[in-house]
């Protein structure tokens, strides 16, 4: 079981060369992620490039990250430091730009999560993180969106949702981070929150069908809930959304199989349905719960779709 593990002050101190090959660089920190940890960044972010080559804005509530990117202008990229739920923000806010003058998308991950971080290629060590944001190349990658918002690696609806919202809550309470938070969450919910959602599914064009699903995810990336391989062949870069749909079964084979979700392995079960598309729609009588991106929706019709090619980030100089 993979816990994240690392030092928010870096091991070595980031040299003036971290931003040469960047251009003019935005941070936009979330002193409040990793249980308000990164708040210990900013000092060493204040002696990373020349002081006329950076800038640092701090979050200071939910939305502002997505405030401080929409309006961030004549700068060539911008660094997301935090978590999913920042790293979201920032790219929600550099969507608002015109393709042009979009600035680039970097991330430093200090959350409970960081799977769009891990997708990118990026180090859970800060140090490292800065030093491979030193010498990174760009990509273009894909971004998927769902009734209008962005996101970078994953949607999920019906019961991992409810786990995202029981590992919020618990976050709080028991400081835990990583695949351990999600996984004492998703036990939680097993237990007493268990059911499945009827839903009426429809992939691209095809003719929608009616089913009984515990999950329905779609990802542009392998992993969410901070390691859990829900979709272990997805890339950000193919033009295809993947998505894994989990037939309802019994509480006591959900339990059984559930280190295999975790490794990847349960992509040939049969109650399991994974396939590629470029859209997907889901629609229930009443709302229900989603995650995107870690981000907490309900709604009653989920309209997803993938836009390749969407973004530009940086990624390490070794293809992740």
């Amino acid at each position: 079981m993979r816990t994240l593990s690392y030092p928010l002050e870096p091991k070595r101190p980031p040299g003036p060369e971290v931003l040469v090959p960047l251009g003019k660089t935005l941070f936009i920190i979330n002193p409040a992620a990793r249980h308000g940890e990164t708040r210990k960044l900013i000092p060493a972010l204040e002696h990373v490039g020349g002081a006329d080559r950076r800038e640092i804005q701090v979050s200071a509530g939910p939305r502002h990250a997505f405030d401080l990117a929409r309006v961030a202008r004549d700068f060539e990229v911008v660094v997301a430091v935090g978590g999913d739920g920042t790293a979201h923000e920032v790219l929600n806010g550099l969507m608002e730009h015109d393709e042009p003058t979009r600035p680039t998308f970097g991330i430093i991950p200090t959350g409970s999560g960081n799977d769009y971080a891990h997708t990118l290629g990026m180090s859970d060590d800060i140090a490292t993180a800065l030093a491979q944001l030193g010498s990174a190349r760009t990509a273009r990658v894909d971004l998927g969106r769902c009734n209008g918002t962005w996101f970078g690696e994953s949607i999920s609806m019906g019961l991992d949702a409810r786990v995202t919202v029981k590992a919020v809550e618990m976050k709080v309470s028991t400081h835990m981070s990583g695949i351990t938070l999600y996984l004492r969450a998703l036990l939680d919910v097993l237990r007493h929150d268990y059911r499945p959602h009827h839903i009426t599914v429809q992939y691209d064009d095809e003719a929608p069908f009616e089913t009984d699903a515990l999950i329905v995810a779609a990802t542009n990336g392998p992993t969410y809930g901070g390691g859990f391989k829900i979709t272990p062949d997805s890339v950000f870069d193919d033009g295809l959304l993947d998505v894994c749909r989990i037939d309802m079964m019994p509480k006591s084979q959900a339990f059984l199989r559930l280190p295999f979700v975790v490794l990847g392995k349960h992509t040939r079960m049969r109650p399991v349905h994974i396939r590629r598309a470029k859209s997907l729609t889901v629609i229930a009588e009443e709302p229900f719960e989603g995650q995107i991106d870690g981000e907490v929706m309900l709604e009653s019709t989920y309209n997803i779709e993938i836009v390749p090619s969407a973004l530009t980030v940086l990624v390490p100089a070794e293809k992740p």
